[in-house]
This record gives C-alpha cells, structure tokens and sequence, in this order.
C-alpha cells in the first residue's frame, strides 16, 4: 500500500471516529436543566396593558435550560409572593416611599391558573394574565409578585431568576411622547405671541383621555394639582378640556389620527394673568 493510501485510510478512520463521537454527543445531555422565569433578571417586567374597558391578555413565559429539549412534560406552580414587593422597594428607593411599587388588588387581575406547562419537546410555556386597567393610575406603578412554588419533574429551579414582579404599563391610542411648538399670549394683550416649545408626554386617565403639563410647565409631580390639565377625544375628533378654576376651553381643539398631532386651544393662569396658548403636539416615534 502506498503512503498516499494509508493516510487517506488513516484520515478517513479519524472521521469516522469523529462523526460518531458528534452524534453521541448531540445525544446526551451535557448541561443542567434549570427552569427560571424569562425576563425575571430586572426582578421588575413591564408589560403593556391598554385601557380598552374589558380586559386585556399579558403573560409570563418559562424555560427550561439544556442541550436537549425536555423528554416529559415539566408541571410548574406559579405563586403570590408580597415580599418580593417589599425587598424591591427597600432595594431600590429605600425610604422615598413616594416611588414604592403597589400591589396590584385582585379585582383588577384575573390568572385563570397558577400552573404551567412546559410539554415534552419544547422549551418553554406561558402563564396567561388578564389585567383591567380602568381605575388605575398612570401615577403609581402596579406590580403582581410571582414566584415559582415547585416543579415536576424535580428539576432544579434558578436561585436568581424564580421570580418576577409582573408590572402594569397603562397606555391608549394617544399616550406617549409628544413635541409641542405653541403660541402663548396674555389674554386681551396687544403685544406679539410668544413662541414656546417643549416635549411633552401624555399620561392616559381611561380610554380617550388623556392628562399633560400646561405649557411649557416641568413635569414633577408636584405640579400635578394645579399645573395640568386633562382632555377627552371625541368620536369626531374634536377635543373636550376639562375646565377647572385655572383652565378654560377656548375650543377648536382636535385630534389628527393621519399625522397623530394634537391641536389645543386653552387659557390658564401664571402669576396671576390669564394666558392664552395654541399648542400643536405632533408623535415622536420610539
């Protein structure tokens, strides 16, 4: 035999041997299943809830690790754990209780069932939350506390990612982030408008309202009571301001659902005079 032949013969018993030891290998598992809740290592998941005045459907998702997929089915109880809520806080704002994240009340949530199922050849499975957002306020940042209580087969559960405050994100068809270019005026005054601009984010109250900042006023919470205002489209597009001591409705205020830009007309106080603004607030996008 040549020398070429008995290193090819050599070579190709190399491979042989290789593409047996890759298949073997494929074949066993060759890390620890662990089971953990997705998204659970910022503790805190935000998951968007639109005011639609019925309920609507969020979730929480959890895996199991491994080189392989599971080969039985993977039972997991999920549980309520409110001290989650009190070692996040103390963790995170330790006595400014005015940024404490609340417990979101049962009436406001429905799970249908604290056990999930992770079925034999998939990775994951899903815990379905049905959240009703009218009532709750875009001021307070709601949380459910979840936990993973035991799990069949006896598979090892994640010591850091076992559990999750699942928190509320309220939103409608016109919150969010807003630039405003206006016209500011003191009412009944001769003088030239004085142009104003600003970013702007509006909060949703319910379905078609919404609360913002007067002009050009800083977004603390603070200035709530007395510098904000809220407004309501209607089914025609128009706008409906909510009048109060300081604000007055001029009118001609509406919505553009094309360009998503707000028109709003109104008049509020600063330092003791009335002021007249016309602000025009068009979307940024994310």
């Amino acid at each position: 035999m040549s020398k070429q032949s008995i290193i090819w013969s050599i070579v190709s018993g190399m491979l042989l041997s290789f593409s047996s030891c890759q298949d073997e290998y494929y074949e066993k598992e060759i890390y620890k299943k662990i089971v953990y809740i997705v998204h659970s290592e910022n503790k805190i998941n935000p998951f968007t809830h639109p005011f639609k005045g019925a309920p609507t459907e969020g979730f929480i998702s959890l895996y199991c690790s491994g080189s392989l997929m599971p080969d039985a089915d993977i039972e997991i109880e999920i549980g309520l754990d409110d001290e989650l809520i009190a070692k996040y806080n103390y963790i995170e704002f330790e006595e400014d209780e005015s940024r404490y994240v609340k417990a979101l009340k049962a009436e406001h949530y429905n799970i249908p069932s604290f056990h999930v199922k992770i079925r034999k050849g998939e990775p994951f499975g899903t815990m379905p939350i049905f959240v009703t957002s009218e009532g709750l306020s875009p001021d307070s940042m709601y949380v459910i506390p979840l936990k993973i209580k035991s799990i069949s087969p006896n598979y090892e559960i994640s010591k850091d990612l076992s559990s999750i405050l699942y928190a509320i994100k309220l939103e409608n068809a016109y919150s969010g982030l807003y630039r405003m270019t206006g016209s500011l005026q003191e009412e009944g005054g001769a003088s030239m408008p004085q142009q104003v601009f600003k970013d702007k984010t509006l909060l949703p109250l319910n379905e078609f309202t919404c609360r913002m900042f007067l002009g050009t006023e800083n977004e603390l919470a603070e200035n709530i009571p007395l510098r904000s205002l809220q407004f309501t489209v209607q089914s025609d597009h128009s706008i409906m301001i909510t009048e109060n001591n300081n604000v007055r409705d001029l009118g001609g205020s509406n919505y553009d659902p094309e360009t998503e830009s707000f028109i709003l007309n109104y008049s509020y106080i600063i330092s003791e005079k009335r002021y007249e603004i016309r602000e025009k607030l068009i979307r940024l996008k994310e």
